[in-house]
């Protein structure tokens, strides 16, 4: 019975470790999943609102260039006006309008411009042969020696109201605006941030690779097809160029043809995983090759088992820095003793005691000093109650109560006078020879029927207000409030 009952426990291990490992991985799966898309969709954002801020300045530009009085004005005034707004787009490399041969005629980097031939460029050629004025965007080129000498280039066709083919209107983003937008993003070493093109070419990486891939054509690794087909969507495979296993989120910036995509690692998603199920399986294992000799131990670990609730019990009832009885107990006796002085109709008597200055003491002597400040104050206590029926107790902080079941006010002042006299007479509590002092108040009632509990209580806690108020390290009793005594 005992190894069936191992066995099936065993089983019941497995199935719930399983279950919860397995879990967690979902979770994990799910949470990165979130977070790329979170982080796809923030860089959708930013693309489309640049994007859109350079096709309103193309726009604006390619108006103004097409305005029949421009040509009347000086040449500095026309570049104003055909260039006001080139300032307003980020990370600008310069605003250009090519006639309908490719020649450069308006440079906003110049007021007269460079005859420059750009006929060959992929933007020109895509507009001369093409009727629809939409804008195109080039593939990354470099401009520079620099690993970030890469531009991109955007463009519209301008034509004449019957459609004929006048020229292009071309602007060139920096792609360091992508490096420092992507750079602000919290990534892993391993994860990265690509934008491509819908046909393919990859536009911008992050981080850039000591030899960038920028406009390398990449449709036709597998996986990647999937980018195209779909509008948004996330799957996990392993990268063909790094040889590393990815969770892929990507998506479609509005209506560009240009594809954001995150991919982050799942050596960095699954890290906390992996140690949480090597961690588990390895204690699950433990615990179920440890489960017969388990069993064969019963007997003797609820031996143990019983020993160990007797010493909590003790720890549960005893205030564990000045070993008095706890706030619970005193709670739990008081409620008894009432009870049963309330049946017989006894007396029963409460002392409240309060440390005097006690914060100021600690303020300037440490916690240290304050913890055996406390624990010396108790043990002077306790020497006073000497009756097996009474308790002294930790009330909280550096307050103290002591129940005194068929005492009297005379027989509680009398054991309320003693207290103080022992407090004064500790050895000095610090090398300064500083010295400590307690304030007492007591309340006895002779308790009957219909009296409540809290009466008890409250009465001796306005004794010790007293006794602070009207000078502490004294005792206060509230049947004589018009007799207190000095004790100091």
């Amino acid at each position: 019975m005992l190894m069936t009952f191992a066995s099936l426990s065993i089983m019941a291990i497995l199935s719930i470790v399983g279950f919860f490992i397995h879990h967690d991985y979902i979770d994990d799966k799910k949470q990165a999943t979130r977070s790329a898309s979170n982080i796809v969709q923030l860089v959708d954002r930013n693309i489309s609102e640049v994007m859109r801020l350079y096709d309103d300045v193309l726009n604006g530009m390619i108006k103004t260039w097409q305005s029949a009085p421009l040509n009347s004005l000086p040449e500095d005034i026309q570049h104003q006006l055909l260039f006001s707004r080139a300032q307003d787009a980020p990370s600008d490399d310069g605003f250009f309008i090519l006639n309908a041969h490719g020649v450069v005629v308006a440079d906003s980097r110049t007021a007269i411009a460079s005859p420059a031939d750009l006929s060959d460029q992929a933007y020109f050629t895509a507009h001369r042969h093409g009727s629809r004025d939409a804008l195109f965007i080039s593939p990354p080129f470099k401009t520079g020696p620099d690993v970030d000498d890469w531009n991109i280039a955007f463009s519209r066709r301008i034509s004449a109201p019957d459609g004929t083919f006048l020229g292009v209107g071309v602007a060139q983003m920096r792609l360091e605006y992508f490096y420092e937008l992507f750079q602000s993003l919290e990534l892993s070493p391993d994860d990265t941030i690509n934008l491509m093109s819908s046909d393919g070419t990859l536009i911008t990486q992050y981080p850039v690779t000591i030899r960038p891939l920028f406009g390398t054509y990449v449709g036709c690794l597998p996986g990647i097809q999937r980018l195209f087909d779909e509008t948004e969507g996330s799957f996990i495979a392993t990268s063909h160029i790094y040889g590393v296993e990815r969770l892929y989120s990507f998506s479609r910036v509005r209506n560009l043809p240009l594809v954001v995509v995150v991919a982050l690692s799942t050596d960095s998603i699954f890290e906390g995983w992996r140690m949480t199920t090597w961690v588990v399986g390895s204690f699950a294992a433990l615990l179920c090759l440890s489960l017969i000799w388990m069993t064969w131990m019963l007997n003797r670990e609820m031996r143990l088992r019983q020993h160990v609730e007797t010493e909590l019990e003790g720890l549960a009832t005893t205030d564990p820095l000045t070993t008095l009885a706890n706030r619970r107990t005193l709670d739990a006796r008081l409620a008894q003793e009432w009870r049963r002085a309330q049946r017989a109709g006894r007396c029963i008597s409460l002392i409240m005691m309060d440390i005097d200055h006690f914060k100021a003491f600690n303020d300037t002597y440490g916690h240290q000093a304050g913890d055996d400040v406390i624990r010396k104050v108790a043990q002077q206590i306790k020497s006073q109650v000497r009756r097996p029926s009474d308790l002294a107790a930790r009330y909280g902080g550096e307050e103290f109560a002591v129940l005194l079941v068929d005492t009297d006010t005379r027989g509680a002042r009398q054991i309320a006078e003693g207290i103080p006299k022992a407090v004064e007479g500790m050895a000095p509590i610090t090398d300064g020879g500083a010295s400590v002092t307690i304030s007492l108040g007591t309340y006895t009632r002779q308790v009957r029927a219909g009296d409540t509990l809290q009466e008890l209580v409250r009465k001796a806690d306005a004794a010790l207000y007293e006794a602070k108020h009207s000078g502490r390290n004294r005792v206060v009793s509230v049947s004589e409030q018009q007799h207190e005594q000095n004790v100091a």
